[in-house]
């Protein structure tokens, strides 16, 4: 128990200064408090609309490190923390925490040797988590001039370019780098799971035109759709493949609910409905429900089968009485609200968001001084595009400036999210 207090102890006065001194890379979401994967990625759409909203191509390629916490080198993590300007005491501390570690297993009561653990960090430790975001931390300066995407070792690189010649050049420059990094950090990828995609909203890419990226002297695959932070995203940004994952993972409910509903009390049926159902729907939604009304119809008839099985309802029934009687928010308005509370921290807790997000919008008082009645509204951006209004900056700034005055001035995160949320139903 008292090992577990030291760890806090280290880790927030280590956190504490690393956050001081802006250390930590920016881009890094992973293991951080107020980076969440939402947040991640909207960075990352939002960035990939408005670079195809200026006509520019544009790759994803998505690395994956083959047990990049195991093979974390102590001497390298080491090095790392003193250039950081951890040093002294702590350093040593963190030295002795590090090294002379054991372990062995156990199978069926049988014990194997003890062995030595020469690499690799804490795993199920505080203080673990922080040390890998410490030791992932400089791959940004491996690539100048690119932003590399993390979450923990989820390691990704967006390329962008006027012609798909000049992207291929510039990400097989990128990757030769990156090959440099790694091998200097001993990471080691997995390149049957590396992939890349070319994403283009305006037509599919058709399969002939593929690229010659290349790493540790083997091809990548590209492919149509990758999961990236639990969301597939495909290459024409439809969200197809998507929300048919989510409604596979859904469907198998309505059976259920219907043997339930005649014997389950009201209350656990709305209980199982937010347990099951309702986490399906939230996770992403700021993004996947960014698309046409088409694609997001089956979900949408799904969640209101749903609902209706959960009260009894007949086929007669308006859907938005459901999400009333129920007091939750069809997919559509629940994307929006999730909007509406990133501007509404924007605003009101700004210093809670992450440095990228902390000057993601722009209120019209910071362009002109005049005193217009909506000079503290936010500043709507030029788009040259539809894939330009599906940026969060876009559409989000629309939906506050639409809200009433009274709602804005709320400054209770759980004031505002109950008051949007009944604004939204009964609007």
């Amino acid at each position: 128990m008292f090992n577990k207090l030291l760890e806090k102890i280290v880790y927030r006065r280590l956190f504490t200064f690393l956050s001081k001194t802006n250390a930590l890379y920016k881009f890094q979401f992973g293991f951080r408090k107020n980076h969440s994967t939402s947040l991640a990625l909207l960075d990352v759409l939002d960035s990939c609309y408005k670079n195809i909203d200026a006509n520019n191509k544009v790759i994803g390629i998505f690395l994956d490190l083959q047990k990049a916490f195991d093979t974390v080198q102590h001497h390298i993590l080491l090095t790392k923390l003193h250039n950081y300007g951890i040093r002294g005491v702590m350093h040593n501390w963190l030295k002795n925490y590090l090294q002379n570690r054991k372990q062995f297993t156990v199978v069926n009561n049988v014990s194997s040797n003890i062995g030595s653990v020469t690499c690799g960090v804490p795993q199920g430790s505080v203080l673990g988590p922080l040390l890998f975001l410490i030791y992932m931390n400089d791959i940004s300066n491996a690539v100048p001039g690119k932003d590399v995407k993390l979450f923990a070792d989820d390691t990704n690189v967006f390329i962008y370019g006027p012609n798909l010649t000049v992207v291929e050049y510039e990400a097989n420059d990128c990757l030769k780098k990156l090959e440099c990094w790694f091998n200097a950090n001993r990471l080691s990828l997995n390149i049957e799971k590396t992939c890349y995609a070319i994403f283009n909203c305006s037509r599919p890419i058709t399969p002939e035109v593929t690229l010659n990226l290349v790493i540790n002297n083997q091809q990548i695959n590209k492919v149509s759709n990758c999961k990236y932070l639990g969301v597939f995203i495909d290459e024409a940004f439809h969200w197809n493949v998507h929300i048919d994952y989510v409604y596979k993972k859904i469907i198998r409910f309505v059976s259920l609910f219907y043997k339930l509903r005649s014997f389950v009390p009201k209350q656990s049926l709305y209980k199982l409905y937010y347990a099951f159902v309702f986490p399906h729907l939230n996770y992403g939604v700021e993004v996947y429900a960014n698309c046409n009304k088409i694609a997001i119809d089956k979900l949408n008839k799904l969640n209101n089968k749903l609902l209706r099985i959960l009260l009894g309802k007949n086929y007669d029934t308006p859907n938005i009485e459901l999400y009333r009687i129920f007091n939750v928010l069809p997919i559509p308005l629940l994307h929006e609200m999730k909007l509406l509370e990133l501007i509404h921290k924007f605003y009101h807790h700004n210093h809670l968001l992450p440095k990228i997000f902390q000057e993601y919008f722009i209120i019209n008082n910071a362009i002109h001084q005049y005193s217009t009645r909506n000079k503290n509204n936010l500043h709507i951006s030029v788009v040259t595009s539809h894939i330009g209004q599906r940026c969060s900056v876009y559409h989000g700034s629309k939906y506050w400036n639409e809200l009433p005055d009274y709602l804005k001035v709320y400054s209770s995160v759980s004031l505002f999210k109950k008051n949007i949320s009944h604004y939204l139903l009964w609007r």
